[in-house]
């Protein structure tokens, strides 16, 4: 037995009901299954991750960065005044690695929730020092009694930690520190930052090793990968950033031949010491570095043209293919990229007026149509060559080179936002956002951060992962569906255990009609599940199609609907399975 599955979505709730918008499903086109593993998040909470259905718990972020798994210590870096704090602070944390570690503890959650850890192994080679306190004042990168008075980040209130007054922001002015190490870095802004600062204030070199005798703790605590221990492991995070997140130990901006010599040693002691895991890299932080590093001017640059004019990206995936020719071992199974929309007010955004929810589910579009050009700085890069740059169409440019470069090699977008817990626009991307992963065949995907419980975003997630509270998943292959406006009406199909699935997400502010039509006959019982800001997921339709089209009335404005049909002659029972 067979089943469909449809899920529609609206933007805003209104009285109104708009023109009807038509949608074509097709079971026989463009089917391919889609992995579980998309349905991800980072830093869940272990109960709910368990409750939810998350498949990836991620351990990662600028802190992972630099995180010394023998004294459990992590480094905030440029996000809190580049202190090295404790994970495990109490007296009762001894050992190496102290009992009761965050790493630990984070893997057990990951694992007793029924989700796979993926964990961020640091590359950097520097880790907070072993001898860091335990308690305020913490070692800090640009302490203020070393190096003068310091001022703001352009982001924050504060010069130096409210609560260490010795630890600085690393910026300053030469009108009150006239240190020769006040140098100008903004010229637009008149932005003046330190320079020369002692790395071994806060940190120490380690080296590969270090981290492969990490992965040799968590095997010992949770055992291989091969029997259930961690598979999971990333490079390190956000590499073409360390010049500005980790400058105090990284000051100089990353090439293409430090993170590739890097993944060199860093993958090689992973596949050493767990001849099972998989690895995932280069973990880029965005849309520049796509195609150029740090030491490029985003999208091209001297370092760029001095490796053949070739997209970063492009040329990283070149070398794991030429490593695993020469060497027989593939050290990067999975392509990971960071995406967050940049229009304004997008991601990591409460805002939720008309104007920012239009450009949020519009951003949408990004990730796949090679025809939208980005409501955002990118659209200022232009389209003076073959290579679009206002038009990112993410996901298929980066699997075009997938092709060309590395084929076999797996997608994952380790990070991604659109918009923050509460906001209604954000749910009903949420839940677009999943099904364009699955669509256009991403492999692994975690949202930054994991929703809080009761939340909109978590209807999102929920829409696919229990959409009837009785554990119903939309699950099994992806198949053809067409929105004959997909600005106001978004369209995703899949099919398997024996239903039809059908994705509707209304993304205009009315109510919209929806009249779908199949590639063949049905003869059964159907239900629509949806949510709207203010409306809980829930059952919202139920009733009987026999032919080949169904019309769906009224789907709220802003919200996502979920259609599920069983194969014929599958009949639900008082309108439940």
């Amino acid at each position: 037995m067979r089943e469909i599955i449809v899920l529609a979505t609206a933007l805003w709730s209104g009285a109104a009901v708009a023109a009807a918008i038509d949608v074509s499903v097709d079971l026989t086109a463009n089917v391919h299954p889609f992995s579980p593993l998309i349905f991800g998040v980072a830093y869940g909470n272990g109960t709910r991750n368990a409750q939810m259905g998350y498949t990836v718990d991620r351990w990662g972020g600028n802190s992972t960065t630099r995180y010394n798994w023998q004294v459990d210590v992590h480094n905030t870096a440029r996000d809190y005044f580049w202190e090295n704090i404790p994970d495990c602070a109490v007296p009762a944390c001894v050992g190496t690695p102290p009992a009761g570690n965050s790493a630990d503890a984070f893997i057990a959650a990951a694992r007793a929730a029924g989700g796979q850890p993926l964990m961020t192994i640091p590359t950097i080679g520097w880790a907070p020092r072993s001898d860091s306190p335990k308690n305020h004042p913490y070692f800090a990168g640009f302490s203020v009694k070393k190096y003068g008075t310091q001022v703001p980040l352009p982001y924050t209130g504060d010069a130096v930690d409210p609560y260490d007054t010795d630890a600085g922001s690393g910026d300053c002015n030469p009108a009150s520190n006239a240190s020769p190490n006040c140098v100008l870095y903004d010229a637009g802004n008149g932005r003046y930052h330190l320079v020369n600062n002692d790395p071994q204030d806060t940190s120490i070199a380690v080296d590969p090793g270090f981290e492969a005798q990490w992965i040799g703790h968590m095997q010992s605590v949770f055992g291989t990968a091969a029997n259930g221990g961690v598979k999971l492991f990333t490079l390190d995070n956000e590499v073409m950033l360390w010049n500005s997140t980790h400058r105090d130990v990284h000051p100089q901006p990353t090439t293409y031949d430090e993170i590739w010599n890097r993944t060199i040693a860093y993958a090689s002691a992973i596949k050493q010491q767990e001849p099972n895991a998989l690895v995932t890299g280069p973990v880029t932080w965005g849309y520049c570095d796509l195609f150029g590093s740090a030491a490029d001017n985003c999208v091209d640059g001297s370092d760029r043209q001095n490796h053949g004019g070739v997209p970063f990206v492009a040329w990283y995936l070149q070398q794991v293919c030429s490593y695993q020719a020469q060497n027989g071992t593939r050290l990067v199974d999975y392509l990971d990229l960071h995406w967050y929309p940049q229009g304004l007010n997008v991601s990591l955004s409460n805002a939720d007026d008309p104007a920012t929810a239009g450009r949020r589910l519009r951003s949408l579009k990004e990730l796949y149509d090679p025809t939208w050009v980005s409501e955002s700085w990118i659209a200022d890069l232009g389209d003076t060559d073959a290579n679009h740059y206002d038009k990112p169409d993410v996901i298929p440019r980066v699997r075009a080179w997938i092709a060309q470069y590395c084929p076999g090699t797996r997608l994952a977008i380790t990070e991604y936002n659109w918009g923050n817990d509460n906001t209604v626009s954000g749910a009903v991307a949420q839940a677009e956002a999943l099904a364009i992963f699955a669509r256009e065949g991403v492999d692994l995907a975690t949202r930054w951060v994991a929703p809080s419980a009761g939340t909109n975003a978590e209807k999102g997630f929920s829409i696919f992962l229990n959409y009837d509270g009785a554990g119903g998943r939309v699950q099994g292959d992806s198949v053809g569906a067409t929105s004959a406006s997909s600005d106001q009406i978004g369209a995703y199909a899949f099919h398997g255990n024996a239903r039809t699935f059908v994705l509707l997400t209304n993304k205009d502010t009315a109510a919209h009609d929806v009249t779908l039509s199949f590639n063949a006959s049905h003869t059964a019982a159907w239900q629509l599940y949806g949510f709207t800001g203010t409306a809980a997921l829930a059952r919202t339709g139920g009733g009987n199609v026999a032919g080949a089209v169904l019309t769906l009335t009224g789907l709220p404005a802003m919200s996502a609907n979920l259609l599920v049909i069983p194969d014929n002659d599958e009949i639900f029972k008082d309108g439940f399975e």
